[in-house]
């Protein structure tokens, strides 16, 4: 009789070893399942593009009130570097010149601005393309697809109000202005300001929507992202 039970018992033991196992075993499996979904999804999120600066409509500018500086802005030394991408990866690099500018500074904080970008100054800068291929790639982000350079040769942005390390001012590209607010990073050294400033703007909320995929279908290794960088440095002297 002891047997039989101690049988039993042993029997209830084996079971309730193997069904914690295969459980502990399902949990295991359904934790390496989450945490690869979950990784899955933050490499989708990093693959697709979008854009990350905050845009409205065209705003007054402020009236700057208080001691502040005057600065002119260096079209040499200052750079406007900007950054397409594709969803498949692809990616294009370039520059467009500063061709006017100036800055008012406020105890080391931009306190107003305006300034000229010309789109005529455009380069490629993609590394291991042909200069053939550039001159090409170029002619392209020229034309009515994209940036339409010779009815519309310059862009503009002005300051209409700040922070110590916000601004928000009126981006015009094609004729339509909208207003953006990045952050940015300022010194004042010796006489001269220096200004970095990295953000990302939707291309077709200024009417840049050539294979875009909020306006166009089934592009597949066509489609490029909406979303554009931008890498501002901008060097100004004092007046």
């Amino acid at each position: 009789m002891f047997k039989k039970y101690s049988e039993i018992g042993k029997t209830k033991i084996g079971i309730y070893m193997f069904v914690h196992l295969y459980s502990s075993q399902i949990n295991s499996n359904m934790k390496k399942i989450f945490l690869v979904t979950v990784f899955a999804a933050f490499l989708m999120a990093c693959d697709n593009q979008t854009a990350t600066t905050e845009t409205g409509e065209a705003q007054e500018v402020e009236t700057t009130t208080g001691a502040t500086s005057d600065f002119a802005a260096s079209t040499t030394e200052s750079s406007i570097a900007w950054e397409g991408t594709k969803p498949n990866g692809d990616s294009h690099t370039g520059t467009v010149a500063l061709k006017s500018g100036k800055l008012a500074m406020d105890n080391g904080a931009i306190a107003g601005g305006n300034f000229v970008i010309d789109l005529t100054q455009m380069t490629v800068t993609d590394e291991g393309m042909d200069d053939e291929s550039k001159a090409k790639l170029i002619g392209h982000l020229t034309t009515g697809d994209f940036f339409e350079v010779e009815k519309y040769p310059t862009a503009a942005f002005e300051v209409t109000g700040a922070t110590a390390d916000s601004l928000t001012g009126n981006l015009t590209i094609k004729d339509v202005t909208k207003s953006i607010t990045v952050p940015y990073f300022a010194q004042v050294d010796g006489g001269k300001a220096m200004v970095n400033a990295s953000f990302t703007i939707d291309r077709t909320l200024w009417g840049v929507t050539y294979n875009s995929g909020n306006f166009f279908q089934n592009l597949g290794d066509y489609l490029i992202d909406d979303a554009v960088k931008f890498d501002v440095k901008l060097v100004a002297t004092a007046k």
